[in-house]
């Protein structure tokens, strides 16, 4: 069994610690793959002992196996059945055709009910709060100002000046981007948006993200596992289809036949 489903498989029985190096590991196997296990404890700030702990907790005989079945899986990476034979002489449309493979995949396993409660909330929500920090960030900002631009309604958590979130109840919104390494600080809001009773709603990476905890909602984007890069086309595609439902349910998307293209009024 690869080490991808070992992990899911044993991950309720594991530790608090065992279970923060099987985040890390489905967030960023690159990370394990390829650097040693002394190296990975530091950059997660555990303990060598316990890495080693973690490989064979899952059912590996030690870190060196788990290590080998990552980058086995990695080297294999997807199956490709519509490649474009241009693409071998073309190394910029090799990156784009795994963008669009990505996307094609969370198209396939994303949760329509899920997306649906996303794009109710989101257009009846009185105010919305977009948080991000360190690498989702520019996600969060781009989804503030867009979906402000449509419900008048969202802004954008400024780590630097607001001092948390403030809004009591359930007419208000907190959507949380969260990719690994999770910050503490998005941590802590999504916790606090709770307790204040407001919706929340995740956008991360892994369903054993730490702020999924505290989500009403949540969102898994299935595709960008591999790399830090390989989250941008994927997040980027599911903004917009949240966007583009939540114009048409609020009565601000045209549908144009036969092209079917989109515009917002």
């Amino acid at each position: 069994m690869p080490y991808r489903e070992r992990t899911e498989q044993h991950y309720d029985s594991l530790t608090l610690g065992l279970k923060k190096v099987g985040e890390a590991l489905l967030a960023n196997p690159i990370l394990f793959a390829t650097r040693s296990a002394k190296q990975i404890a530091e950059v997660l700030g555990v303990s060598e002992t316990m890495i080693v702990r973690f490989s064979k907790a899952i059912g590996f005989d030690g870190f060196g196996e788990l290590q080998k079945d990552i980058q086995q899986t990695l080297l294999a990476g997807p199956v490709v059945t519509d490649e474009n034979p241009g693409d071998h002489e073309n190394p910029f449309g090799q990156v784009m055709s795994s963008d669009v493979r990505n996307i094609q995949k969370a198209a396939a396993e994303m949760e329509a009910a899920v997306a649906g409660r996303f794009v109710d909330i989101l257009a009846e929500s009185e105010t919305v709060q977009v948080v991000g920090y360190y690498q989702s960030f520019p996600f969060a900002h781009w989804f503030a100002f867009l979906l402000n631009t449509l419900t008048g309604t969202a802004s954008l958590y400024r780590p630097e000046t607001d001092i948390g979130i403030i809004k009591q109840g359930s007419d208000h919104c907190v959507v949380i981007f969260s990719y690994y390494r999770y910050a503490m600080g998005t941590i802590r809001l999504a916790e606090e948006a709770r307790n204040n009773g407001n919706l929340v709603l995740v956008i991360t990476d892994s369903s054993h993200s730490p702020v999924v905890r505290y989500a009403d909602h949540t969102l898994v984007l299935p595709g960008a596992e591999r790399s830090v890069l390989e989250k941008g086309p994927v997040t980027f595609s599911v903004m917009n289809t949240l966007l583009l439902h939540i114009a048409k349910t609020l009565g601000k998307l045209d549908f144009i036949n036969p092209a079917n293209q989109y515009y917002v009024k």
